[in-house]
């Protein structure tokens, strides 16, 4: 390698370094100089460098960086003008400003770790204060046509159920009466209300219902359709379970039973006699 002229130093470096396709930013973070420093290294701006001896290991570093002889360029630096004073406001230890493509991905990092988290604490907060009930209740809205489907099932392969008196409906509407075991009697009818001393229910939407008789027995557990009514009959106390209880409404021996005060989110719990 033929060596440089003196006051060609610097070119020489920068088309090493621009024939490489590196940047005066890869450079300096690769050297631990400041892109200022490489600059000035590559416009032999001696004055603005620290001193002599700082320049010659800045350029014998830049040249090993790329792969020139630093032997050459040493020789090359021995007829400059090279400042023999240490400049004490600039340091080799001068901080490095990193490419923003490096804080862009910090940054995505961040947020990703903070979104992490966030998620993170919104799932402890609704597993110690969302009522075990109202998952009860949309587990159970989610799999009421699954429900329904089996419950049809099951009621085709029992025996035909035994005729019983069926309350009187009004002219052009049908009851259908089925008397279940422990004598419980489940009715659905037309939005007619429904006649008898038993437990009413309304569904106004889509709800879930769960009734228990004094044994613990249970008598209903279903979700009810949208406008659909129910006649329980049992042995009271009866114990209720009822999930979006606003839709709900239940009627016992001629009275309504506000739910309001036994509910919980969406859910009420409620104990009839």
């Amino acid at each position: 390698m033929s060596v440089p002229d003196a006051g060609r130093v610097g070119e020489w470096l920068r088309a090493a370094r621009e024939s490489r396709g590196l940047t005066v930013a890869e450079v300096a973070l690769s050297l631990k100089l400041g892109p200022r420093q490489v600059e000035a290294l590559e416009a032999e701006d001696w004055a603005s460098l620290p001193g002599n001896t700082m320049i010659r290991g800045f350029v014998r570093n830049y040249a090993r960086l790329l792969n020139l002889d630093p032997g050459a360029l040493m020789q090359a630096l021995d007829a400059e003008q090279l400042p023999q004073t240490v400049q004490l406001e600039v340091s080799a230890g001068t901080s490095v400003s990193l490419p923003q493509s490096t804080r862009r991905v910090e940054r995505r990092d961040l947020l990703a770790i903070l979104a992490g988290v966030v998620l993170l604490v919104l799932v402890v907060l609704a597993y110690f204060f969302v009522p075990a009930d109202a998952w009860q209740w949309q587990l159970n809205k989610l799999i009421g046509g699954r429900m329904a489907s089996v419950a049809d099932e099951r009621t085709a392969l029992q025996p035909a159920p035994v005729e019983a008196s069926a309350p009187k409906a009004a002219a052009g509407e049908s009851v259908t009466v089925l008397v279940a075991p422990k004598a419980t009697v489940l009715s659905e009818v037309s939005p007619t209300p429904l006649a008898g001393d038993g437990l009413k229910l309304g569904f106004v939407q889509p709800s879930w219902v769960e009734v228990r008789d004094g044994a613990g027995q249970i008598l209903l557990s279903e979700v009810g359709s949208a406008g659909s009514q129910r006649l329980v009959e049992g042995q009271p106390p009866f114990s209720l379970v009822v999930g979006n209880a606003t839709q709900v409404t239940v009627q016992y021996r001629g009275r309504a039973i506000d739910l309001a005060p036994y509910s919980k989110g969406d859910v009420a719990r409620l104990t009839i006699e």
